[in-house]
């Protein structure tokens, strides 16, 4: 499971919450901006900052590899749309130059994107997610900051419950021989239906227990201490964000 807070002491996790969440929506705003030299840039900057918080950049990338399938049907879907110059002069092969460089941008920066998001997730706890999206809130009139950062925490965990369900549900239905089932819409059926009943049993239960607790929106608030790494990590990002947009 790549997906979740990973426990560690590296560099990239003792960093400020904050922090990182600033940095992540800079990235992706950035991102928007940067061509292939800068993707390439950022693309080598999030593997090489996946592998100092000790987790395998290759790990990561299979266990996203349904979310690079859907990049790569977003490249053809942009190769095949775009008018331009032919890749390949074949009536089979309708792909054009312009529409292949305009789909391997938009891939590239979702995946950066999609990379730097795990990176936050991974090395950050979803108490810390929740108590940063508060504190970015605050300041924010008629917003209710404290039920929407709940709401962001209890998300950041339930996405690694609700994958480790559907991976139990998987292998529970390879044991019964499901990939023998041709029809593909029967398989999705089979998988789909326990899984929305898990989620939703797990998410009354949670509620339940919540409940239980007496848990209220008045609750001791976290307690920042910012030091002279985070705001070092914090000019670095800059920078690179800088070298990024200087480059593209």
């Amino acid at each position: 499971m790549i997906i979740g807070f990973h426990s560690g002491r590296t560099v990239v996790h003792r960093v400020d919450a904050r922090i990182k969440l600033a940095a992540l929506a800079l990235f992706s705003l950035v991102s928007l901006r940067t061509g292939f030299p800068g993707l390439g840039l950022a693309l080598a900057a999030a593997l090489v900052l996946l592998a100092a918080a000790r987790c395998s950049p290759l790990h990561c990338l299979r266990g996203l590899k349904w979310y690079l399938v859907l990049l790569g049907c977003i490249v053809a879907a942009r190769a095949v749309t775009t008018p331009g110059e032919p890749v390949v002069a074949h009536p089979w092969l309708p792909g054009t130059r312009q529409g292949l460089e305009a789909g391997l941008v938009l891939a590239g920066r979702l995946l950066v994107i999609a990379l730097f998001g795990l990176l936050v997730t991974v090395t950050t706890r979803p108490s810390h997610i929740r108590a940063a999206v508060e504190w970015y809130l605050r300041p924010i009139p008629f917003i209710p900051q404290q039920q929407v950062a709940t709401m962001i925490g209890l998300l950041v965990r339930f996405i690694p419950v609700i994958l480790a369900q559907s991976a139990e549900l998987d292998d529970a239905l390879r044991a019964r021989a499901i990939e023998q089932r041709r029809n593909p819409l029967r398989r999705i059926t089979h998988l789909g239906m326990p899984l929305l009943r898990r989620t939703f049993v797990t998410a009354d239960r949670l509620a339940s227990a919540m409940e239980a607790r007496c848990y209220g929106m008045e609750r001791t608030g976290h307690q920042w201490r910012t030091g002279t790494g985070d705001w070092a990590a914090l000019g670095l990002i800059t920078g690179f964000c800088a070298l990024l947009l200087a480059i593209s």
